[in-house]
């Protein structure tokens, strides 16, 4: 009986002991999960130096984004300045929006694209209008900067030559010039020798322009500046102009454009037309036609003082000669008051 009850004791002790660990091993594995949910681990140096790294790692990476952007923001708001102030200077500034939006933003950075796409704009067809004209002329299309570079240097010529501050300064005045590829040396050769000719000439200058080309002296400029006329023509008529006039001063002649041009183009300086119509004053009743010699017009007259025309210098001579030796004789001549009349004048009074 005592063995056997030895023997259930021990059993029953071998239970409890089993029972007890179980209970101690329950308790520990609760105790590490409290401890895992409510109180971390202390991670281990090695590990504390990584996740240190990584937390470090992280915060540069941030904040380099964050100046990236800033920078990126800072470089659009310059962008966009810089696009502005150089459309201003072309006159363009309407396009500051539109060029950024359209073509800066969207990264087109071929030259030759981001011209097409400016030159579709209605803003810089306005600008820039001389250049449809050019192409229908035939002639090369400006760039921007060879366009305004050429209205500068119109608006320089015409400064330096005295021309009136209000006058040709805006950018619609050389639309015609650059339409009609007038060069900045044609322009000062049109103000010098033929605006400046006539504007700073004597009144009977003016007046022999408003006379031959009826041009007033309002309309000078206009009219020395008109890219449809050339340079040269413009030149040979101040010139006609002041050799008209010296002719109404010093001959009571007045001449008419073909003439005066005429003499221009021969090279007749204004002081030379004064003294060849000075001349011809002189002449007296040697431009006076008598009986038996040929009639001479006023134009023949003024062709043979200036080597014009060698027959009326002729004509002239034997005048000359003949009355001299008509005069010495104690002769008079008769003189015919017209060279289409037939009357002619004698000492005793007129025969038909």
């Amino acid at each position: 009986m005592s063995d056997v009850f030895d023997a259930g004791m021990r059993a029953e002790q071998a239970r409890a002991q089993e029972e007890a660990a179980a209970q101690q091993a329950n308790f520990e594995r609760f105790y590490d999960f409290r401890n895992t949910l409510v109180t971390p681990s202390v991670p281990s140096p090695e590990t504390q130096q990584t996740e240190t790294a990584a937390t470090q790692t992280q915060l540069e990476t941030e904040a380099a984004l964050e100046a990236a952007q800033i920078e990126r923001t800072n470089r659009q708001r310059d962008a966009r300045t810089v696009i502005a102030q150089m459309l201003q200077t072309y006159g363009l500034g309407d396009l500051a929006d539109y060029t950024y939006r359209e073509i800066i933003a969207q990264d087109i950075t071929n030259p030759d694209v981001i011209m097409f796409r400016l030159r579709e704009q209605p803003a810089y067809q306005r600008r820039f209008s001389a250049n449809a004209a050019r192409a229908r002329k035939g002639l090369a299309e400006l760039d921007p900067a060879s366009y305004i570079a050429l209205e500068n240097q119109y608006r320089e010529t015409l400064r330096a030559n005295g021309m009136p501050a209000n006058f040709y300064d805006q950018t619609d005045d050389f639309t015609a010039l650059l339409e009609g590829d007038v060069s900045p040396s044609e322009l000062n050769e049109r103000v010098q020798s033929g605006y400046r000719a006539v504007a700073d000439a004597d009144p009977e200058v003016k007046r022999q322009m408003q006379q031959l080309y009826g041009v007033s002296e309002s309309e000078l400029a206009a009219y020395f500046l008109d890219p449809e006329r050339a340079a040269p023509l413009l030149t040979r008529q101040a010139r006609a102009a002041q050799i008209a006039a010296r002719g109404a001063e010093q001959g009571g002649i007045q001449l008419t454009g073909a003439l005066a041009e005429d003499l221009a183009r021969r090279g007749i300086t204004e002081a030379e037309a004064q003294r060849g119509f000075q001349e011809i004053g002189a002449l007296g009743e040697l431009t006076q036609t008598f009986a038996g010699e040929t009639p001479l017009t006023q134009q023949q007259i003024v062709e043979q003082q200036f080597g014009v025309n060698v027959q009326a210098q002729q004509e002239l001579e034997r005048r000359r000669k003949l009355r001299t030796g008509e005069f010495a004789g104690g002769g008079q001549f008769t003189r015919t008051t017209g060279a289409t009349s037939g009357s002619i004048e004698t000492g005793v009074g007129t025969a038909q």
